[in-house]
């Protein structure tokens, strides 16, 4: 009998543990769902603006092959050198799942699996977020070898937020030479094609943040 009681007792507080182990996972799924949401909401929005920096480097380009340089030209040039949209999604509840163990909770396996797939692959935006400055950096470089530094500063002081330089009034670039427009072409086009490159990332970091969430949802049955 004493045995019996023993083990009863046991089984009991197994269960208990049971229960507040898969509520704790539950808490957390719901904690992932939301850093789920807030990554999809920013690949939206890097990928909007990345769509503004690729026309504005199309104009550019054209006007710089087409000798037609003018006053929004050098407006583009400058609004070009001034941010990226860097990806940094969002991992604070994956990191105190894999720190507090409740990753091994999870007797689900192919969830477990999911979510660290997706956590391990978006690591990679660390390197091309920084491959991104550094394009954006040699823009910055060449820039000097044909637009007038004077035009850019006074650019940048017309600047106010959500608001564009409106006119259009003749101005040169202190270069005509075309291996310096050369050069410029150059490194915008590199800086196209990193834009074009985070797009892709982005849309596939936002498809399988998708898949995961409806996923998540209907295993935990979560809304």
């Amino acid at each position: 009998m004493l045995f019996f009681a023993v083990f009863c007792g046991f089984l009991a507080e197994n269960i208990r543990e049971g229960i507040k182990d898969r509520q704790h996972v539950h808490e957390y799924m719901e904690s992932i769902l939301n850093d789920l949401q807030s990554d999809i909401i920013m690949y939206k929005s890097g990928k909007d603006f990345n769509a503004v920096r690729l026309q504005m480097i199309d104009s550019l380009i054209i006007a710089l092959n087409t000798n037609t340089i003018g006053e929004q030209d050098y407006y583009r040039a400058r609004q070009l050198t001034m941010g990226s949209s860097i990806i940094a999604p969002t991992t604070k509840t994956y990191e105190q799942m894999k720190s507090s163990g409740v990753l091994r909770l999870i007797n689900k396996h192919f969830i477990a699996d999911s979510i660290a797939s997706y956590y391990q692959w978006n690591n990679k935006f660390d390197y091309w977020s920084d491959l991104q400055k550094q394009r954006i950096s040699d823009v910055i470089g060449v820039n000097e070898k044909i637009f007038d530094a004077t035009v850019f500063y006074e650019t940048l002081k017309q600047m106010q937020p959500g608001e564009t330089v409106t006119s259009n009034r003749n101005v040169r670039l202190i270069s005509t030479d075309q291996k310096d427009i050369n050069a410029v072409i150059m490194k915008y086009q590199y800086y196209y094609g990193m834009l074009i490159l985070m797009d892709q990332r982005m849309a596939i970091a936002s498809a399988e943040a998708k898949r995961l969430t409806d996923l998540i949802k209907k295993e935990y049955h979560l809304k």
